[in-house]
């Protein structure tokens, strides 16, 4: 394989990995040998894709792949229906110790967006109906379930009774693109951000980059991805400036309730060399989906579910 890709691939690519082929394979993925899993009682598999090939792999199989060719090819992964149910019970099992940086949340509400408009990522809703009736039902509820229990913790925490640092005021809400400045800035300084750098190719422009904030941002105490709503502190935005990205307050819906004023500055525990913070803390819910929409796309989908339950 080494010599295949040596003596076939791109040279400008070949030129970007500073001539080494295994730089260019450090880029692309990480290679485990067979023997490895075999030794460790894991089942191992091969197939060779041809064109017009679909692979089917099953819920948690990790699978790989590379072009062996004397070309430039690509595949496309689909997720099957019933993948949704299958990443919440990941998101929720591994919740708090791992980090998840897959756009799952982004993901879900894309596609009951689409489905509410009758489309979807390949072919319509009808289309994805006929695949499998019982499924499509299932990912209806999935979807309807997890926005619902979104919807009800937002609600319930702009409830929340005003809290001492609050100064008497209770959270708000903002959609992001209406935020100030500091604050949109500060969510996409919280976004996730894969580890190391990639290969830069010659004729690349400098300093393009991947904008992984459309996908959402990392929360810190559980480790998942959000997008629909984050909840941080404009007080401790503006006042820490340029340090406010490891300091100030930034929580995910779930973990709002309970973590968002264990973060704040405290003077009585600090060494003297932070800033005090004044003024009122009250936490800001920033949105990128209204509370009324995600009420209208839950109405939808109980709509879609109900006529095709006749």
């Amino acid at each position: 394989m080494v010599r295949v890709i040596s003596e076939h691939m791109d040279p400008v690519v070949l030129a970007a990995a500073g001539g080494d082929v295994w730089t260019f394979l450090a880029e692309k993925a990480v290679l485990w040998p067979a023997s490895f899993f075999l030794a460790h009682g894991v089942r191992v598999g091969f197939h060779k894709m041809e064109v017009g090939d679909f692979v089917v792999t099953g819920y948690g199989v990790p699978h790989s792949g590379f072009n062996a060719g004397t070309n430039v090819a690509s595949a496309v992964n689909l997720a099957c229906t019933g993948w949704l149910a299958h990443a919440i019970e990941h998101e929720a099992r591994w919740r708090g110790k791992i980090g998840m940086l897959i756009p799952f949340e982004k993901l879900l509400v894309l596609s009951a967006l689409k489905l509410a408009a009758g489309k979807w990522w390949f072919g319509d809703a009808k289309a994805y109906e006929a695949c499998d009736p019982a499924e499509f039902r299932r990912d209806l509820r999935v979807m309807t379930s997890f926005l619902t229990e979104y919807l009800d913790c937002i609600l319930a925490y702009m409830r929340t009774d005003s809290h001492p640092a609050w100064k008497g005021e209770n959270a708000v809400v903002v959609d992001l693109q209406a935020a100030p400045h500091a604050v949109k800035q500060f969510v996409t300084d919280n976004a996730i951000k894969p580890a190391g750098h990639g290969l830069v190719l010659p004729n690349e422009k400098d300093g393009v980059v991947t904008d992984y904030s459309v996908d959402g941002a990392a929360c810190p105490h559980c480790g998942t991805v959000v997008w629909m709503s984050l909840v941080v502190c404009p007080a401790c935005i503006d006042q820490l400036g340029d340090g406010a990205g490891p300091s100030a307050p930034i929580c995910c819906w779930r973990c709002a309730p309970t973590k968002y004023d264990d973060l704040h500055y405290r003077p009585e525990q600090a060494s003297g060399k932070e800033p005090h913070l004044v003024g009122c803390h009250a936490p800001l819910v920033v949105q990128r989906l209204s509370n009324g929409r995600v009420y209208s796309l839950v109405e939808e989908l109980k709509t879609i579910g109900d006529m095709g339950s006749d």
